[in-house]
């Protein structure tokens, strides 16, 4: 391994702390690791957001807004809106195609979306 250059193993995770519809309100966290970067990220619901009911979309499933921040050391913080599917927590970031799934094997996966399509 080059000198210097940190081996974080996992590349990402995630984690559910508060699930949605919960009094004190959704709460979860993400990490990854890219391009020798550790971004840290907190996934929530605003008060704006928490005032609007899910959408149901022409399959059934239920979806709520929510907001994503991430940050890393010496970079600008990034917040991105999401869309998060109320059954099963995953947040998907449409317009990075990337995904955060809080109940993926081995502590959560934060990255791009591969689509079963």
């Amino acid at each position: 391994m080059a000198r210097g250059k940190k081996d974080y193993g996992k590349k990402s995770g995630a984690k559910l702390h508060q699930r949605y519809g919960s009094k004190e309100g959704l709460f979860m966290t993400c990490w990854k690791a890219q391009k020798n970067t550790l971004w840290k990220g907190k996934i929530f619901r605003s008060e704006k957001q928490a005032k609007v009911s899910p959408t149901v979309s022409r399959n059934g499933k239920e979806w709520v807004s929510v907001t994503v921040v991430l940050s890393a050391p010496f970079q600008k913080t990034v917040v991105v809106n999401a869309l998060m599917n109320t059954s099963n927590h995953k947040v998907y970031i449409q317009e990075w195609n990337m995904i955060i799934n809080p109940s993926a094997p081995n502590g959560g996966y934060f990255g791009k979306h591969i689509s079963k399509n």
